[in-house]
């Protein structure tokens, strides 16, 4: 069996996909006009936590991303990245 047919070169590395989670994590918190108090509030999860999340000193379990976004109407899914271009 040919593994290697599913694997690209990604536009991005790791720490790059982690820096967009965190400030889209923020960006998204914002738009829907939710503080991190009242984010917690909902989600059960401490503010603090949230806090960290979006400062990246903490990276959150998908267990934790569900338990954050489930009670606001979201969740989370899996999505291709792009292939890096050739140059």
């Amino acid at each position: 069996m040919d593994y290697d047919k599913n694997y690209i070169e990604t536009s991005y590395t790791s720490e790059e996909l982690n820096k967009m989670f965190i400030k889209d994590f923020a960006k998204f918190r914002r738009e829907n006009n939710l503080t991190q108090t009242l984010l917690s509030k909902y989600s059960n999860v401490p503010r603090e936590k949230i806090a960290r999340i979006e400062l990246g000193m903490h990276s959150p379990s998908i267990k934790s991303l569900l338990q954050i976004l489930g009670p606001i109407g979201y969740t989370i899914k899996i999505e291709k990245v792009n292939k890096k271009d050739k140059k």
